[in-house]
């Protein structure tokens, strides 16, 4: 699994300069997960990555992101459970303590994956939500690499058939996807 050395490492060790001129290009994957379901469609979001030579990324809860985590990464890929049809409100607030000033996100890529307890509780409302926060920041939003994950990658995780499981295979496949399209578009 690629990993990105944690920025104040490099800084500390006085490469910061000439690793930023000549790295990979590297993807911020930052999710609010309390049950583990979506830190896994998280993992899958990583898995696509992984798959693509050329692009490293920092997978990390919201509660561990920098600053610097935010300037340094060349995409942002956010994830949020379904809180009655809203993101949680840990995302709202990591999202609120984005820097604004100057617009430094400004034409960074950005992504997004949800989890929701059911069919029609807001999935697709919560990816909206965080892709219009994303682009008052200015960011280009991609979404996922098939039809069925046009907006980002969502998962069902406690309905039906999918109650009391892990994530399935066919949500997390989507998650894959979005990683790697992510992945792709940066080393074009």
């Amino acid at each position: 699994m690629k990993r990105l050395l944690c920025l104040p490492f490099i800084l500390l060790l006085g490469f910061y300069e000439p690793l930023s001129a000549q790295s990979s290009p590297s993807i911020l994957i930052a999710y609010h997960s309390e049950t583990g379901k979506t830190q896994a469609m998280a993992d899958a979001v990583a898995k696509g990555i992984d798959a693509i030579k050329g692009v490293d990324y920092m997978l990390k809860p919201i509660n561990e992101v920098t600053e610097s985590d935010l300037l340094f990464a060349s995409a942002i890929i956010l994830g949020s459970p379904v809180y009655n049809a809203n993101m949680s409100p840990e995302v709202q607030a990591f999202i609120n303590s984005w820097p604004f000033e100057g617009r430094p996100l400004k034409d960074k890529i950005g992504a997004v994956f949800v989890t929701g307890g059911g069919f029609s509780i807001g999935e697709e409302e919560v990816m909206f939500s965080m892709i219009r926060a994303m682009m008052i920041h200015g960011m280009i939003i991609v979404g996922g690499d098939e039809l069925e994950a046009a907006f980002g990658a969502s998962a069902i995780t406690g309905e039906g058939d999918f109650a009391g499981k892990q994530v399935q295979e066919i949500f997390l496949k989507k998650a894959e996807g979005l990683g790697k399209r992510v992945g792709e578009l940066l080393v074009k």
